[in-house]
């Protein structure tokens, strides 16, 4: 999406807002240029697509202006369909519609054609803007195998003047060049980060020149596994292929790479063994395609592997699938293997508390008994207080959680026990009993003391002791002022609302000014990939910088996109000024303020709530994607948003989730119908962002969940009770930030 708003930047030529021949069309570009303006590329491509049904001839002013709308919407066939055969095309707006259509086309894989669009609206195109164009050209030409084209279009855009990205474009242009003397001249001297990328340049330009077998090893000592195996399968060498696509999947399964192997197997190589049926669904895996996953793994299975590691693989597959019965069986299957048998039993377990078997007590019992400095162990014997606390057998969870007390002291799952009983204890009115295991927590240093001191307020207070309450939570708010007990505290006593007024940052230093300006012409020259490489190299010697330019790069790379790069500096700057607000401010950015804003207005919720989540969920990075296949800034599964997309009436397909607005846009409308369906209660309903309705349902259905500090505390996913926390600490600081000036 970056790549996209980058080149209508620079294409501009003509703005949005043009006199037009009907009034109508005038208002409608106004109104999406400045939702265009306030981050809702989709809804200014609704706008417009909307006027346009109402009359037969547009003028082209608004034929271009519906045409970015629709790019920027990643409706790249509207788009296309605007402009293509347009008699107008060639000579208007300097280039900008040729521009459009060519980035349009690119992106459908017509490459020959965006190459030559492009190359038309170069010609257009005055100064920095043509020698942008040209990259792109070039770009398309390499894409459609047109290698004479692309090196010529990468020289003709280097002789155009582009020196503060021309590492990049040697390294491009080697890539593509015959001549492997002329090529390798181009990789001398080239500084980092660009310098990485020569051994892989240099074996693209020895195959490019013809010489294969040269460009094979090059790879290969290049490391670069995906493209030996195309190479090989190129040259015929099925075996080479084979072994550097499976061992790559199974070396690095999460990689992009690993996902771009599993693509090349399934069209030429598809496994034929267990092993490569296993790397395979490894690699499927993290990538959203569990499904296939698991059907490699069942088909490894019928073919004879029966090994541990291949069995508790198969086992995670089938509890995500929800056949349960069929995974406890995977895990049954592992239980006597010395090295994975013990998490094959403690999982097996789990798996019968979700079936309510009775075997179940026994499993976790078991295996706390028999592994008892397994990381597992304090879980097993949690999760079995737990199950018979949802029983109501509350003497036989007492009995587990003061075993994992004793036994476990200073761990997470003590500290839970400690605040289970201390619940329980409450409600029996055993006030002195409760307050002792608080206590406790706090003398042990336990991971939830902060929240023991919070509870133990709450105690003071249950007994009328309004001095002492005030005395803890004072103490509190002042101690952990950011944090969520801290926050929590603040609202319980008279202190004004926590304000963190934040000076407007400087200009940035000039050799961040520079830096940023880099990254701008690479994203606006369409070299994504080159910008992403800054940003890591950036990164890796951000800790040496003063505490200025971290937050001069956290701000500049947040605006551009890079929301957890932007944090991650936001972070290190709190190392060297942990009391500046500015840090504040770049741990918490928000850089599409108004689309958030905006959407949070139209369903009627609060934005600040809602930009905690957006926070919490994806940290502001528009293509996020979590390992259960949730995608964009509110990380939406595909099925979560086509079912409120088609509650909404909105057309809605797979390839639009990540567009920031209709995302956003979606994910204001879940958030509403949750907070609809837990009447109002802002914790269930985030709980409920992140677990689903039906555990909530449950929880709520505790005695004592009425109370929103017990029902959050009491929460037993500790994701969910660790995402409810943060969530709604997130809203308070985003609040002492920015409520002055939000609407």
């Amino acid at each position: 999406m970056k790549r996209i708003a980058a080149l209508l930047a620079f294409g501009a030529a003509a703005p949005l807002a043009v006199a037009a021949q009907h009034d109508d069309h005038q208002t409608a570009a106004q109104r999406a240029e400045s939702l265009r303006l306030a981050g809702r590329p989709w809804h200014a491509a609704e706008t417009l697509l909307a006027a346009a049904a109402r009359e037969l001839h547009l003028e082209p002013a608004f034929v271009l202006a519906g045409a970015k709308a629709e790019l920027r919407a990643r409706r790249y066939d509207r788009a296309r369909g605007l402009l293509a055969g347009q008699p107008w095309l060639g000579e208007y707006a300097d280039g900008a519609g040729l521009a459009v259509l060519a980035e349009a086309e690119a992106r459908l894989g017509r490459a020959s054609e965006a190459a030559g669009h492009y190359a038309a609206a170069r010609a257009h195109a005055p100064g920095a803007r043509g020698a942008l164009l040209a990259v792109r050209a070039a770009l398309a030409w390499e894409a459609g195998g047109e290698k004479d084209s692309a090196a010529a279009a990468y020289g003709a855009a280097r002789t155009a003047g582009l020196a503060v990205i021309d590492s990049w474009l040697r390294v491009r242009q080697a890539r593509v060049t015959r001549d492997t003397a002329v090529a390798f001249r181009l990789l001398a001297d080239l500084p980092p980060p660009a310098a990485r990328e020569v051994p892989a340049a240099r074996a693209q330009a020895l195959l490019v020149a013809g010489d294969s077998a040269a460009a094979l090893e090059a790879f290969a000592q290049a490391g670069r596994a995906l493209e030996v195996a195309r190479l090989a399968l190129a040259r015929g060498d099925s075996g080479r292929a084979r072994d550097a696509l499976y061992g790559l999947m199974a070396r690095a399964p999460e990689t992009d790479d690993a996902a771009a192997a599993v693509g090349v197997a399934l069209a030429s190589l598809p496994p034929r063994t267990p092993p490569e049926r296993v790397a395979l669904a490894r690699a499927m895996k993290p990538h959203g395609a569990a499904p296939d996953a698991r059907m490699e793994v069942e088909r490894a299975v019928r073919q004879g592997d029966s090994s541990a590691a291949t069995l508790v693989l198969l086992g995670e597959l089938l509890a995500g699938a929800g056949r349960s019965r069929d995974a406890e069986r995977a895990y049954r299957a592992v239980a006597k293997d010395a090295a994975l048998g013990p998490l094959a039993i403690y999982r097996r377990a789990r798996i019968l508390v979700r079936l309510g078997d009775p075997g179940a007590r026994e499993a976790l019992s078991g295996f706390a008994q028999s592994y008892p400095a397994d990381t597992a162990a304090p879980t097993a014997l949690y999760v079995l207080g737990d199950m018979l606390a949802d029983r109501g057998d509350w003497v036989g969870a007492a009995q587990w959680f003061a075993e994992l007390v004793a036994r476990y002291p200073a761990d997470l799952r003590a500290s839970l026990a400690r605040f289970r009983l201390a619940a329980q204890a409450t409600q029996e009115g055993l006030l002195d009993s409760a307050a002792a295991l608080y206590q406790a927590e706090v003398a042990a240093a336990a991971p939830q003391r902060t929240a023991a001191r919070f509870w133990l307020g709450k105690l003071a207070l249950s007994r009328g002791d309004t001095a002492d309450a005030e005395a803890a939570w004072v103490a509190l708010a002042h101690e952990d002022s950011i944090g969520y007990y801290g926050l929590r505290a603040r609202r319980e006593v008279a202190l004004p609302p926590l304000r963190l007024a934040a000076p407007p940052p400087p200009p940035p230093p000039p050799a961040v000014a520079a830096w940023l300006g880099r990254l701008d012409t690479l994203e606006l020259a369409g070299l994504d990939s080159a910008a992403e490489t800054e940003v890591r190299m950036m990164l890796g010697r951000s800790p040496q910088q003063d505490v200025d330019a971290l937050l001069a790069w956290s701000e500049g790379l947040a605006v551009r996109g890079f929301g957890p790069a932007a944090v991650r500096l936001g972070w290190q700057a709190a190392l060297k000024a942990p009391a500046d607000p500015r840090v504040l401010r770049a741990i918490f950015p928000w850089p599409n303020r108004q689309a958030v804003e905006a959407e949070a207005a139209e369903f009627g919720v609060d934005p600040l709530l809602f930009v905690a989540i957006v926070r919490q969920e994806s940290v502001f990075d528009a293509e996020a994607l979590s390992p259960a296949g949730a995608r964009g800034l509110a990380q939406l599964t595909p099925g979560t948003a086509a079912l409120t997309a088609r509650g909404l009436d909105v057309t809605f397909y797979p390839d639009w989730i990540t567009v920031p607005d209709l995302n956003l846009h979606l994910g204001a409308a879940h958030l509403d119908e949750l907070l609809r369906r837990f009447g109002g209660r802002v914790d269930a309903a985030v709980a409920a962002y992140n677990a689903g309705v039906a555990p909530v349902r449950r929880w709520l259905a505790r005695a004592g969940t009425a109370d929103p500090d017990e029902f959050v505390e009491l929460i037993p996913y500790q994701e969910t009770r660790g995402y409810v926390r943060a969530v709604l600490r997130n809203r308070e600081v985003y609040r002492a930030l920015y409520a002055a000036t939000s609407n």
